[in-house]
């Protein structure tokens, strides 16, 4: 059977949860998984900003496109060959193969069901609803003071937005990730620089999906600062490796049709991102969760620090 019982993945889950707010002694930092998408759109100027209402990270993602423009999006298709427009945005193109200004105005399917928010808020707020410049989100950020997390999606975009954080002087407020650890190498490559206790100036995460054995060594050739584990795989044990090698440690969760797989077919004793399932991964020491519903974690977090006071 693939059914996998995921309180059980952790050890010592106490089956009350109150008793294991009680048991859960830190508190992760709160990562909005491309924005706030289940309120606003994924990755666009709009989403991202709602979900610095209740982050103090979030994610995205960016792609060099051919006329030199970064841009934050995401698309369908592998990791491998991504930026796949058919399921979002009804065109048989990658974003690779656009301008700017064509990638400026596609429109997005409404009807995806990636896109968590749904078709209404997406017809409701279809102005606001467009493929952003890297520059325009970071100008953004500036605003807000959230921390940036850039997955480099695809690729040739290691140098490029390294110089535009650099430009707009933004290096502390930004981190990189991939899951094609060459990538953050090169930043790393790039920018050795340390802190004056030893740590990484420039923040890289190794993003591993199935994570192999030997995965905080190959975090650690890559020159990470952060690993992050899919959701899913994270265990206690896992954690404690990452913080041993001196790195930090996040969760991602799946985007929304992932999760919804997920909860049906994997996991019957939590919700789609409910408080019991974000309480087991807190139980497992991780220091960041990059999740769908940052407002609920957010307000775990709140309701966490009432019962300890």
């Amino acid at each position: 059977s693939l059914t996998i019982f995921f309180l059980l993945r952790v050890k010592n889950i106490d089956a009350d949860s109150r008793g294991i707010m009680n048991s859960v002694s830190h508190r992760p930092k709160v990562v909005g998984h491309r924005g706030h998408l289940y309120k606003s759109l994924e990755n666009t100027r709009h989403s991202i900003r709602l979900a610095a209402e209740h982050c103090q990270e979030v994610e995205i993602d960016v792609f060099l496109l051919k006329c030199g423009t970064l841009i934050v999006f995401h698309g369908g298709g592998s990791d491998q060959n991504p930026g796949c427009l058919k399921d979002y945005c009804n065109i048989d193109a990658s974003i690779l193969d656009l301008t700017y200004e064509e990638a400026r105005g596609l429109k997005f399917n409404p009807h995806h069901l990636e896109f968590g928010c749904g078709p209404g808020i997406m017809q409701e707020l279809a102005d606001e609803y467009y493929i952003p410049t890297l520059q325009e989100v970071l100008s953004d950020a500036r605003e807000t003071g959230v921390v940036i997390k850039i997955e480099l999606k695809g690729p040739g975009t290691p140098d490029p937005v390294l110089k535009l954080v650099e430009d707009m002087d933004m290096t502390e407020q930004v981190h990189y990730s991939s899951f094609d650890h060459s990538r953050i190498k090169r930043i790393r490559e790039l920018r050795p620089h340390r802190n004056i206790d030893g740590s990484y100036l420039y923040k890289t995460g190794a993003l591993f999906d199935e994570p192999p054995e030997n995965f905080v060594e190959l975090a650690l050739e890559a020159g990470a600062s952060e690993v992050h584990l899919k959701y899913s795989t994270c265990t206690t044990e896992m954690v404690q490796q990452i913080h041993g090698a001196g790195m930090d440690s996040m969760i991602w969760m799946r985007g929304p049709v992932g999760m919804i797989h997920d909860v049906t077919h994997l996991f019957h004793d939590v919700g789609n991102e409910d408080e019991s399932m974000y309480l087991a991964i807190m139980k497992t020491g991780v220091k960041a969760m990059c999740v769908n519903k940052p407002d609920v974690l957010a307000n775990l977090l709140m309701k966490q620090q009432m019962i300890a006071q």
